[in-house]
């Protein structure tokens, strides 16, 4: 006994987010002192605030009746061409990633964590700001050879270059080379 199932291949659609408004048809102000028409216009604004939608789709939105071969000719079409990047251009200026705009991000990222009690996060995001404006720097110095190779002389004048002559004034007694020259501890000896 066999039994069929029907199998849903429809895709979720997921909500897009406008690139240029939130309105689905272009404002009023937006048909002004162009030498496109009406059609070309909405084709243009429907493409670009729509970024899931074909240009096929969108010449249908726009009122064409075989949208596939219009969307084609309009594409060929300078002027509609030019409107196309125009706006495109602007949709890049509107998510430009600059210096003003990351810094603002990261305050609000920093508030938001606060305000949520995620303090890990408002941490990372201040030493992000702290980063971003020079007030810490991370200085990082990558050693190459082996500690094992140095004599105990060598060790010592380097330790002295590296952390400053007042901080290396314990005696030579008092540092031990090997484990087995060691003095027996209080625990060792009973």
């Amino acid at each position: 006994m066999s039994k069929r199932f029907k199998i849903n291949t429809e895709k979720p659609k997921a909500e897009y987010q406008p690139t240029i408004a939130p309105q689905k048809q272009p404002p009023i102000e937006f048909f002004d002192d162009s030498d496109l028409n009406r059609r070309q216009k909405i084709f243009c604004w429907t493409a670009v605030n729509n970024p899931r939608m074909s240009l096929s789709e969108a010449a249908r939105v726009a009122g064409y009746k075989d949208p596939r071969q219009a969307s084609y000719q309009l594409m060929r079409n300078p002027k509609v061409k030019q409107e196309f990047n125009f706006l495109m251009s602007e949709v890049k200026k509107k998510y430009e990633l600059n210096h003003d705009r990351a810094v603002q991000d990261l305050y609000d990222i920093r508030d938001e964590a606060l305000k949520s009690g995620s303090f890990n996060a408002a941490i990372a995001a201040q030493n992000a700001l702290l980063k971003v404006g020079g007030l810490v720097v991370e200085k990082k110095e990558v050693r190459f050879g082996k500690i094992d190779q140095m004599s105990r002389e060598e060790v010592e004048n380097r330790l002295k270059q590296l952390m400053g002559e007042e901080l290396l004034e314990i005696e030579a007694k008092d540092i031990v080379v090997n484990p087995q020259d060691a003095p027996p501890s209080p625990q060792e000896k009973q």
